[in-house]
């Protein structure tokens, strides 16, 4: 019996493994040690990808249904809500009650990624950026706090976590001003994740940051767990904050992207054949 059939709403899996591994076995596509080796790479990340009217999947256990869910606000999740989804999941056991966790970001993922800290731990949610808009944005996605990312945050953090700094910092920049605020900002036995590709580095040492420190880079996530996600949705737990334009808009998209005029994420749709 198929998972899916003709006419069915669904989501790709978007990080595309060998399917065979010990990893891949465990749905953990997105860590095969063999994909770059075999050629094997994403949809958009190496080969064509999904702008455009069709995408060719490889393989049934790449899509995952979403029954009436509104494909338009729910395609954010393949990505958007998948990556922070995982990075939060890495570090759920300094997300006790008490701990303090910083969002550096709150753009396309990190607005999800508040979402998530909010139904998923009791943290205390301290949202950075360098955007009105965006801090706005985080606070309607229920952050308790929304900071201007500048020169002054690091003090702001220190001063709502008592000088201890905070137990967990999800940069989802990665660019070196913020990995730099993250470094500062970090209490002892605390959590990095750099989730974000902004060309930035970390220097690692005994002495460069609090001890106890975990630094690691995260990679989209699980095939269960964009299953998790899509389940969330149904509950109506997240919502991603969409911007709907023709698939034909795609050029100037990208210019709005990088002019940083897109709140939340955007989503081209393709033109409604009869």
């Amino acid at each position: 019996m198929n998972a899916v059939s003709v006419g069915d709403s669904v989501v790709v899996y978007g990080p595309w493994g060998c399917g065979t591994c010990h990893a891949c076995s465990q749905g953990r596509e997105n860590y095969c040690p063999r994909a770059a080796r075999l050629g094997i790479m994403p949809p958009g990340l190496g080969r064509p990808g999904a702008l455009a009217e069709y995408l060719l999947v490889d393989s049934e256990r790449h899509v995952v249904p979403i029954g009436d869910l509104d494909p338009v606000k729910t395609v954010p999740l393949t990505d958007a809500g998948l990556t922070p989804y995982h990075a939060i999941k890495r570090s759920m056991s300094k997300l006790e009650p008490g701990s303090v966790a910083v969002v550096i970001g709150a753009g396309g993922l990190g607005h999800v990624g508040i979402q998530l800290l909010r139904l998923m731990s009791a943290a205390t949610v301290v949202a950075l950026d360098i955007r009105e808009e965006s801090r706005e944005l985080a606070l309607r996605s229920g952050a308790h706090h929304a900071l201007p990312s500048d020169s002054k945050a690091v003090g702001l953090v220190r001063e709502l976590t008592d000088g201890a700094g905070a137990d967990v910092v999800f940069d989802f920049v990665g660019a070196q001003v913020t990995l730099d605020l993250a470094a500062q900002m970090a209490g002892l036995d605390s959590h990095i994740n750099i989730i974000g590709i902004g060309g930035g580095s970390l220097p690692v040492s005994f002495d460069s940051l609090p001890y106890g420190t975990r630094v690691s880079t995260s990679y989209w996530g699980t095939r269960s767990e964009l299953i998790e996600l899509v389940e969330l949705a149904k509950q109506g737990a997240i919502d991603v904050h969409v911007e709907r334009y023709e698939l034909e808009e795609g050029p100037e998209v990208y210019k709005r992207m990088e002019a940083g005029k897109i709140q939340g994420r955007a989503v081209l749709v393709p033109a409604q054949r009869s």
